[in-house]
């Protein structure tokens, strides 16, 4: 864009090196501003390579030409809003899925094509009663491969499907299965806690743990050292066992049993659920 150049403009009338223009005054004797065919094209070409860009012809049928450009520019690089119910099924750019405040963008694989969410199939912790949009229960339950196909898509691609006998011999797995042609399990993760363990080596076994596997729970290997002196009387039918001092107790005899149905640290109750 060019700004006027002539010998009667207003030197700095918008700030250092930026002129403008004046009515004149002849009372005065201050002329007016003389206009040039150079700054004229500019304004003309500017204007124009606006609405063309947009789409647009100048032809003079319209006043709103240059509005109507400028409209059309932003909707092509804006983020188009769609409801959850309604999601395109061809790539239009990335999406804001209304209900989710998330932005979708289109996947493409060997197992699914359309728009997904980036974190769908991400474990989440349910703080509220009914899932949200969002979500489905990780409880177990069997799902339509048509309502759920990006989640069944992102099991696919994960290696995560296995057969019903495995999932039931590893409930807690981020596993699915898939049941028959129109629907797949979803995983069952109650009572389980993530850790951040897959690709690295197991602590028991020395291989790498896989992505979603489940492992029981367990204590670390120990021993309890006692320091007493003298001998511990068995009742009868038990073993008399014979003490030193800081010796590794064994024997047939033992302690009363203690504890719950399970090793657990403190915790807090969520629902457990899986991003669509």
């Amino acid at each position: 864009m060019k700004r006027i150049s002539t010998a009667t403009k207003v030197a700095d009338k918008f700030g250092a090196g930026k002129p403008g223009f004046t009515n004149g005054n002849a009372v005065t004797g201050v002329p007016a501003t003389d206009l040039e065919a150079d700054w004229f094209d500019h304004v003309q070409e500017e204007i124009s390579r606006v609405i063309e860009a947009g789409g647009g012809a100048v032809d003079g049928s319209s006043y709103t030409m240059l509005l109507t450009a400028i409209q059309q520019l932003i909707g092509t690089i804006a983020v188009k809003s769609y409801s959850i119910t309604g999601i395109p099924n061809v790539d239009v750019g990335p999406i804001l899925v209304k209900e989710l405040c998330e932005v979708w963008r289109w996947s493409a694989s060997a197992y699914y094509t359309g728009y997904r969410s980036p974190l769908c199939g991400r474990r989440i912790s349910g703080h509220t009663v009914a899932p949200l949009a969002s979500e489905i229960d990780a409880v177990g339950g069997v799902l339509s491969k048509t309502a759920y196909a990006a989640l069944w898509g992102y099991a696919q691609e994960n290696g995560l499907v296995v057969t019903q006998a495995v999932w039931t011999a590893n409930i807690g797995a981020h596993w699915f299965v898939d049941v028959d042609a129109a629907t797949f399990r979803a995983p069952d993760l109650r009572n389980t806690f993530p850790r951040e363990a897959a690709g690295a080596p197991d602590a028991d076994t020395a291989t790498a743990r896989a992505l979603g596997s489940f492992k029981a729970d367990s204590l670390k290997s120990h021993v309890h050292d006692v320091g007493i002196t003298t001998s511990i009387g068995g009742r009868p039918g038990h073993t008399v066992w014979q003490v030193s001092p800081t010796a590794n107790v064994t024997g047939s005899d033992g302690t009363g049993s203690t504890g719950t149905a399970e090793t657990a640290p403190k915790h807090t109750a969520y629902f457990p659920r899986l991003h669509i």
